[in-house]
C-alpha cells in the first residue's frame, strides 16, 4: 500500500461511523429518564397546541427538557429518543 492510501485507510478505521438511530434504545431511555415527569399522552396534543412541527423541533424539545431536569443526553441519546418519539407519536416528515 502506498503511503497516501495507508493514511486514508488508517483514518477511516479511526473515524466512527454515523450512528443509526435506534428507536428501541430511545424507548428505553425515554422510559428511564422522561416518563417519571409526564405520561406519554403529553405527546398527543393537537397540532395547534404543540411546539413540535419537525424533527428539529422535537430534538430541541427533548434536549431542552433534559437540561431542565438535569439530564445530560449525548447526541446519540437524543437521536434515539427522537427516533422513538417520532415513530411512536409524531410521525413527522423526514
Amino acid at each position: 500500500m502506498r503511503r497516501p492510501e495507508l493514511i486514508v485507510f488508517l483514518f477511516l478505521l479511526l473515524v466512527p461511523g454515523a450512528h443509526a438511530q435506534d428507536a428501541r434504545r430511545g424507548r428505553q431511555l425515554y422510559e428511564t429518564h422522561c416518563i417519571s415527569c409526564h405520561y406519554e399522552h403529553v405527546h398527543e396534543r393537537a397540532q395547534t397546541n404543540t411546539r413540535v412541527h419537525s424533527l428539529d423541533d422535537l430534538r430541541a424539545q427533548v434536549s431542552a427538557w433534559g437540561k431542565l431536569t438535569g439530564q445530560t443526553f449525548t447526541q446519540e441519546d437524543l437521536a434515539d429518543i427522537v427516533a422513538y418519539l417520532d415513530q411512536s407519536h409524531y410521525h413527522l416528515e423526514k
